[in-house]
């Protein structure tokens, strides 16, 4: 992941300071939690969803581009797991901002500038794609400021826990 990190700080560097991951809640399929909901209840629930869901390893296929956008990505080569993990969240009794964007889930590399050389849509598109099997173990929860923009990171829950 270094190469998303190095791609990141020339052309992206507000996103140095959020992490290098498949977002599940939040940009697309699922929208952010909606207010009002207790954190614990928030954590017990997705506890419930993470500990009954199997530990899992998955492999990148390609850097793909969000169609009409500058954001590029990381795409996993099944997606299946990623998809099952969040239709459970989805039924699970918490409640979700709406989103325009049906779910894909990615690992966004770099958003670019609108105005963009076609150098940089060359060397962003052309990442190398990791070789090495990732192994999911836990999910995250992530406080994002956009107005900083910076994210941290919150409770940590390890799945088939």
């Amino acid at each position: 992941m270094d190469d998303v990190r190095r791609l990141r700080a020339r052309h992206d560097p507000a996103r140095l300071q959020f992490p290098i991951e498949i977002t599940v809640v939040g940009s697309s399929g699922l929208g952010w939690f909606s207010e009002g909901q207790a954190r614990a209840d928030l954590l017990s629930r997705v506890g419930a969803v993470a500990g009954g869901f199997p530990q899992f390893s998955f492999r990148v296929k390609s850097v793909e581009r969000f169609p009409d956008s500058n954001v590029y990505y990381l795409a996993p080569g099944t997606t299946g797991r990623f998809q099952e993990f969040q239709d459970r969240l989805a039924n699970c009794g918490l409640r979700f901002e709406p989103t325009p964007h049906a779910y894909v889930p990615h690992c966004t590399i770099a958003i670019l500038a609108q105005d963009a050389a076609e150098e940089t849509h060359a060397e962003v598109s052309a990442c190398p794609v990791p070789q090495e099997e990732i192994r999911v173990a836990s999910v995250s929860f992530w406080s994002v400021n956009q107005a900083r923009p910076i994210a941290l990171q919150g409770e940590r829950i390890m799945l088939g826990a």
